[in-house]
C-alpha cells in the first residue's frame, strides 16, 4: 500500500509540473508568441499518459483497500449502513403511522 501511495504521489507531482507548463503555454498564447505544435502535442499527450496512471494508480488502491477490509468482488453490503437506514426507516413508520413502540 505504502508504495501504491508513493506512486500517486509522484503522479500528482508530474500533474502539476505539466499543469504549470500548460499555464505558461497559455500565458505565451495570450501573448501573441508562437508556441510549437510540436512541444504542444507532446505535453498533451504526456498528460493523457499521466491522468491514465493516476487512475490506475487510484484504483489499484481502492482494491487494496477493499481486500484490507475483507471485501471481495466489485460490489459490497455495509450491513451497518443497512442497519441504520432500516431502523431511520421504521422510526418514520412509528411516527406517522402513530403505532407507538414496534419491536426492534
Amino acid at each position: 500500500m505504502s508504495r501504491l501511495e508513493y506512486e500517486r504521489d509522484e503522479i500528482v507531482a508530474v500533474l502539476k509540473d505539466l499543469g504549470e507548463e500548460i499555464r505558461r503555454l497559455k500565458a505565451q498564447i495570450e501573448d501573441g508568441a508562437e508556441v510549437s505544435k510540436t512541444e504542444t502535442g507532446k505535453l498533451m499527450s504526456d498528460v493523457r499518459y499521466w491522468m491514465r496512471a493516476s487512475h490506475e494508480t487510484e484504483a489499484q488502491i481502492a482494491n487494496v483497500r477493499r481486500k484490507q477490509k475483507g471485501l471481495a468482488g466489485d460490489w459490497a453490503l455495509d450491513l451497518d449502513r443497512a442497519r441504520d437506514e432500516i431502523g431511520c426507516r421504521m422510526a418514520r413508520l412509528r411516527r406517522c403511522c402513530g403505532a407507538g413502540r414496534l419491536p426492534e
